[in-house]
């Protein structure tokens, strides 16, 4: 019986935790997010090669929860030269946000498990000595970075709800 409790309880609390978040759609682009906070309206702007930017965070109890959506001018039909292109915009980004460590890059991975995606992890460490949890996710027609970090480590179900909670237009 304690057993039968016990296993209750637990579900109880994953299902309370699971609520907690909500599918966000990034502006118009066809791409959603899991997110425990609400961003809000993005920011969106043009880069030098007309591909278009949608960027925002939010931040609760402490974490901050970062959305950089990048809908690509010309699409990148190898994933591997796309899993590049995430690379430089992922240094790119450890310039701007101060970051003085890296754990180095994970790269070779697939979103809800589909081939048709690569994804590439990082683990970061800013100036102001937060934590960062990095995954960027790229299908060739999109490049979307999200971010999250924290004075303190971060609670790894947030992590992999919020950073593989992201979806291409299109998919489940």
């Amino acid at each position: 019986m304690n057993y039968l409790l016990s296993a209750f309880f637990l579900f109880l609390n994953f299902t309370a935790f699971c609520q907690n978040t909500k599918t966000i759609a990034i502006s118009s682009t066809g791409c959603t997010v899991e997110a425990y906070c609400l961003p809000g309206r993005f920011d969106v702007y043009d880069l030098e090669d007309g591909s278009t930017v949608y960027a925002d965070d939010c931040e609760k109890e402490g974490i901050v929860y970062g959305i950089y959506c990048v809908k690509l001018k010309k699409p990148i039909a190898d994933l591997d030269a796309a899993e590049d292109t995430v690379i430089t915009y992922l240094d790119f980004l450890k310039l701007d946000y101060g970051i003085e460590k890296a754990k180095g890059y994970d790269k070779g991975h697939f979103l809800n498990k589909n081939e048709k995606t690569r994804g590439v992890f990082d683990t970061w460490k800013d100036i102001d000595k937060n934590y960062w949890k990095v995954r960027a996710w790229t299908n060739g027609n999109f490049i979307c970075i999200m971010h999250m970090h924290s004075e303190e480590e971060l609670p790894d179900k947030k992590v992999d709800v919020f950073l593989n909670g992201f979806r291409f237009p299109g998919m489940k």
